[in-house]
């Protein structure tokens, strides 16, 4: 999945819709979960999505903007292929991109035996399955091929799945972390740099993480700044209600990097660089050339801070126009 898809996602996870209740009864497991996002292995992160689903879809006007996205048949396709999972109903959902792996964990309600049962119904065939505590994992092949797709599902308990896909690895170092066993490794948010591009974010139901460096056409990126950024992250939280009844998105975006006395003069180029993504064609078709609150920016010795307010239906409305496309590809992850 491409950095925009990440983008989309991101979008996405915005517009909700109605959530199942979770089931009653008691926690099956003593694995650590919460959060999700200390269970992301940090070595070979190329980029980490962390988001709060229930939160998002509380807020109703969010909820009604999926409906310019996706319809509810989508999600009950979804759920029909992963054993009635609702990714709307998680209480934390996480996407992490590795170069030759993809892993999604997320904290949703979920039925073991129904979820291992769409697994074996999706693979072409099934290689191994282990019990291991708390832990079931299951592993195959989906893709027919000399270049085969291998997938491998993991259910910790009933508190959380894991899906991984691609060249077998991060999930192993994920559930570690789970059962408290990688003791001198740290996860990707509590490792630099994106230990500190988190705590400048803030605690956004919605967030993006990517570590440096960026290279080939990404360093050309926000008018060449990622090129001596060492980490990027953005952040969105919901921000009041439209008289419209749309809700309206603010986002932080924080650019790591060795910026010293330079830094003011980096930040009016981070703002030169959103005037110029607000203004071009996807801008707008997205609505973010007439911002709710326009963009401020600033900067210290190692970070820049852009924030800015858009509308949550013209972005939904631009994002559905944008992705049209690629939509089934996004959601099958």
């Amino acid at each position: 999945m491409t950095r925009r898809s990440a983008l989309g996602l991101l979008l996405l996870a915005a517009c909700g819709g109605r959530v199942a209740p979770a089931p009653a009864g008691p926690r099956r497991s003593d694995l650590r979960i919460e959060p999700l996002a200390d269970l992301v292995p940090a070595a070979g992160l190329v980029w980490l999505l962390d988001l709060r689903p229930q939160e998002l879809m509380a807020n109703k006007a969010i909820s009604a903007a999926v409906a310019e996205v996706l319809p509810e048949e989508r999600f009950q396709a979804f759920a029909l292929r992963h054993g009635g999972v609702d990714p709307r109903a998680a209480k934390e959902l996480i996407v992490a991109s590795y170069p030759e792996a993809t892993l999604t964990m997320a904290e949703v309600p979920f039925h073991p035996p129904h979820m291992e049962s769409a697994f074996v119904a999706r693979a072409l065939s099934v290689e191994g399955r282990a019990v291991e505590g708390d832990v079931t994992r299951t592993w195959g092949t989906f893709t027919p091929g000399p270049e085969a797709t291998r997938e491998q599902l993991a259910m910790l308990g009933r508190d959380a799945v894991m899906l991984e896909r691609g060249r077998l690895g991060p999930l192993r170092a994920a559930i570690a972390f789970a059962e408290g066993k990688l003791h001198r490794s740290l996860p990707a948010l509590r490792a630099e740099p994106l230990q500190r591009a988190a705590a400048l974010l803030g605690d956004a139901p919605a967030r993006a993480f990517a570590p440096g460096p960026f290279e080939g056409e990404w360093a050309t990126g926000l008018g060449g700044l990622l090129r001596a950024s060492t980490a990027a992250a953005v952040g969105m939280w919901t921000h009041g209600t439209a008289e419209n009844g749309s809700a309206n998105l603010f986002f932080r975006v924080v650019l790591l990097g060795a910026w010293g006395d330079d830094a003011p003069a980096a930040a009016d180029r981070l703002r030169a660089a959103f005037d110029v993504l607000a203004n071009d064609p996807l801008g707008k078709l997205m609505g973010v050339d007439h911002p709710v609150e326009s963009a401020r920016t600033g900067g210290n010795p190692d970070a820049l801070v852009l924030e800015v307010s858009l509308d949550a239906i013209s972005l939904a409305r631009g994002l559905r126009a944008a992705t049209a496309g690629t939509v089934a590809d996004i959601m099958r992850f």
